[in-house]
């Protein structure tokens, strides 16, 4: 490009000038700082081999127990990119250094980053491709999902930790994934216990992968959370979809708290027994039972709703007649907070989460790989709610 004269730049010249300058500057930083890094890092690896040989360079000792052997390179990936490391050797064989163990590749800050990175939704060859910029190589997707994998000893202490009884009310629900077989795709049913506690808290308990929603595996779910600690002694209501495996499983490990039906299932399942004319108008009068000030109230919205409905949906009507008791025990909570257990609603909002972040994997490898994405969605949930008290849930209402 010909040099132009003073006289003949505009504004676009200089600006383009000043671009260029502000990025050769960042550029030079850049590689300044990597240099000092690297210079950084070979000098604490002298001194550590220094220590190891108990004798510092061109001295002469009785106490020395080893001798220098020049050194070899590996690469070593940092935040802000690979760089080559000058290891030191000592004649008596190779040593574990403690600032770069063997076969170390990454940083921990670099793991760590292609970690959250992977459970915040991406999938892992996008992982391995979402910080290329930065680290000047792309990382294979196995590596990613070897990365994953050191999320198993955070999920089995998880799973074994000791649980405090402080829960006023326990949302309990299961969500369906897939995972890969031999013989195609497999469902998996992954248990969740949703808690809230006597000062407002809501905290994601536990969950279990499993094979299918029955009474036996949600008894040994129970009976495990009970074995941890989650007695029972403070809880008030125990809200559920209305599963029968769900609900005899309750019984016999919390017989006498209190159960709450969801309405939204409830009402989900009344539709089945509607007429498609039908419908709209009587889901609207069955939604006045759960909408009335008080349980008086409630039950004389029913009746009113049966003596209308039971000629023309007699199924329709004995749906929520046989259900009656539990779907109105949320009248005896406190005003604030029953439009927030007459439903699973609360613990549905934590599903979507996991749906979204799983959405881009359509299925898991194994158990084990469901393990670690849902133990790392709910830990993100938990965090996040432990700043934030819910005041409508605290001891005083």
């Amino acid at each position: 490009m010909p040099v132009k004269e003073l006289t003949q730049l505009k504004v676009t010249d200089l600006l383009r000038e000043y671009k260029q300058s502000f990025r050769d500057y960042w550029e030079a930083h850049d590689e300044a700082v990597k240099e000092f890094r690297r210079r950084h890092i070979e000098i604490t690896l002298e001194v550590e081999r220094t220590q190891i040989i108990s004798c510092r360079l061109h001295e002469r000792t009785t106490k020395r127990k080893d001798y220098r052997n020049g050194y070899w390179k590996r690469w070593i990936t940092l935040k802000d990119g690979r760089i080559e490391i000058k290891m030191p050797r000592i004649r008596g064989g190779g040593y574990d250094s403690n600032i770069i163990p063997r076969y170390q590749q990454r940083m921990d800050a670099v793991d760590t980053a292609l970690m959250k990175i992977f459970l915040y939704g991406a999938s892992t060859r996008l992982t391995g491709e979402a910080l290329r910029p930065l680290l000047g190589e792309g990382i294979s997707a196995q590596t990613i999902s070897n990365i994953a994998k050191s999320l198993d000893g955070e999920v089995k202490r998880y799973h074994n930790r000791k649980i405090e009884d402080k829960y006023l009310y326990l949302f309990l629900d299961g969500i369906v994934l897939k995972t890969k077989t031999g013989f195609g795709t497999k469902k998996k049913v992954v248990l969740v216990a949703y808690g809230i506690s006597v000062h407002g808290k809501r905290e994601l308990i536990d969950f279990m992968v499993t094979k299918h929603e029955s009474e036996k595996r949600w008894e040994g779910f129970l009976n495990n959370l009970y074995n941890r600690g989650l007695i029972g002694e403070s809880l008030g209501i125990i809200v559920t979809d209305g599963n029968a495996g769900l609900e005899n499983a309750i019984e016999n490990i919390y017989p006498y708290t209190k159960r709450q039906r969801c309405w939204a299932h409830k009402l989900r399942n009344v539709s089945n027994y509607l007429k498609k004319r039908d419908h709209d108008k009587c889901i609207k009068e069955a939604r006045a039972i759960y909408n009335a000030k008080n349980r008086k109230e409630a039950v004389k919205a029913y009746h009113e709703w049966v003596s209308g409905w039971r000629t023309i949906a007699p199924k329709a009507v004995q749906c929520i007649e046989k259900d009656l008791e539990e779907l109105l025990n949320f009248y005896y909570c406190p005003k604030e907070i029953r439009v927030k257990v007459r439903t699973t609603n609360v613990i549905e909002r934590a599903f979507r989460e996991v749906r979204r972040r799983t959405r881009p994997m359509s299925c898991f490898n194994n158990t084990q790989s469901i393990e670690r994405i849902v133990y790392a969605v709910l830990s993100h949930l938990n965090d996040q709610w432990r700043i934030k008290t819910l005041k409508e849930f605290t001891q005083k209402n």
